[in-house]
Formats: structure tokens, C-alpha cells, sequence
């Protein structure tokens, strides 16, 4: 994999928790803006720790775009909150299109544990014809209602039709065991 997408992949996993939007205890719920939001924060962290620039609703109206001082296209990226299984979700379709303007296409959404496989096969799908390098990031979640709980953030590297999962970590700071977060919960689950 080359270099760039592996700086990308592990600063995006790693400043994940940063500034996370929802706290054990205090904030246990975070709205589809607040995810949003998380996401676009994080892709601007990691962008300028690239020392590359992220522009946002730019580009043909992509979520946005990472760019090199001289203002070629590293990455596009989009996200979505529906699950690439979802007929109304066009993300995929409208990256697959835009890919010959960057150097790799970047998608982050969700994923219902139960319906992971039949999203995965849409991600796949949907690239199969694309020269470019598609980076996945998916967070898997069960439903409780409307609610999501989240899972794990899994990351994959798509070449055409072929998937490849790269790398899976705890969705929640304080799932990661042994962790500054993890050690702030006490026996029972409940913030100390």
C-alpha cells in the first residue's frame, strides 16, 4: 500500500477518538450532525498533519477534497450516514466517477453488523471498473431502535473488486482495552 494512503489510514483511525462527540456518562448520545461533524473535524486534523489542505463541498460537490500545495487532487472523500446497502445512498457512485480527478477516492460510513457482508458487496460492486485506490473506513453498529451502538472502525482497501480489511479497532475510546479511556470506567460500566 503506498505510503500516503498508510499515513491517512493510521492518522485517521488514531485521531478517531479525538474530541469524540459522545461521553460515557455524560453525552451518551450524539445526533447524525454531530457524526458528521466528527468526521469532517477529523479529516481537516489529519489533512494538515499531511501537510496537505482539506476543502470541503468542493470539487463536483464531493464531501471533500485533500489537496497538495500546488492544488492537484490527493483524495476525494465522501461520507454518509445510510448504509451503502441503501438504494438512495450515491456516494460510491459518485466517487467511482470523480476518481480520475485525485490520485484515491476515500469513503467512510456505517455499517449494521447484521447487514455487514451485503454492504461490503455494494462497496465491491460499486468499485469494480475503477483504475483508482478506494480507501473504506466502516463503523459497524447494532440498532437498538432507532439507536446505533457503535463497534468496531474497520478499515479496507478496495483495488477494483477486491477488499481487503487493513485494519479494525474498538468504534468507542473506552472499548480500547487498557486505555486512558478504558481506565475511567469502573467494574460496572459506569464513568469514575
Amino acid at each position: 500500500m503506498p505510503t500516503r494512503i498508510n499515513d491517512f489510514t493510521t492518522l485517521f483511525n488514531a485521531l478517531w477518538y479525538r474530541d469524540f462527540p459522545v461521553v460515557l456518562g455524560h453525552i451518551e448520545v450524539a445526533k447524525r450532525a454531530d457524526w458528521t461533524t466528527h468526521i469532517a473535524s477529523t479529516v481537516r486534523q489529519v489533512s494538515s498533519l499531511m501537510g496537505l489542505f482539506s476543502c470541503f463541498e468542493s470539487g463536483g460537490r464531493t464531501d471533500a477534497e485533500i489537496k497538495f500545495a500546488n492544488k492537484n487532487v490527493w483524495a476525494k472523500l465522501e461520507w454518509e450516514w445510510d448504509e451503502p446497502k441503501e438504494q438512495r445512498v450515491e456516494e460510491l457512485v459518485k466517487l467511482a466517477r470523480a476518481s480520475s480527478g485525485a490520485d484515491v477516492s476515500v469513503f467512510i460510513g456505517y455499517s449494521q453488523v447484521g447487514s455487514h457482508q451485503t454492504n461490503l458487496e455494494q462497496i465491491r460492486s460499486a468499485w469494480a471498473y475503477v483504475d483508482k485506490p478506494l480507501v473504506v473506513l466502516l463503523i459497524t453498529f447494532e440498532c437498538e431502535g432507532e439507536w446505533r451502538f457503535f463497534d468496531k472502525l474497520q478499515t479496507y482497501s478496495c483495488t477494483r473488486d477486491v477488499l481487503t480489511l487493513i485494519r479494525e479497532q474498538p468504534a468507542l475510546p473506552w472499548s480500547v482495552a487498557n486505555s486512558r479511556w478504558a481506565a475511567c470506567i469502573s467494574a460496572n460500566g459506569v464513568p469514575v
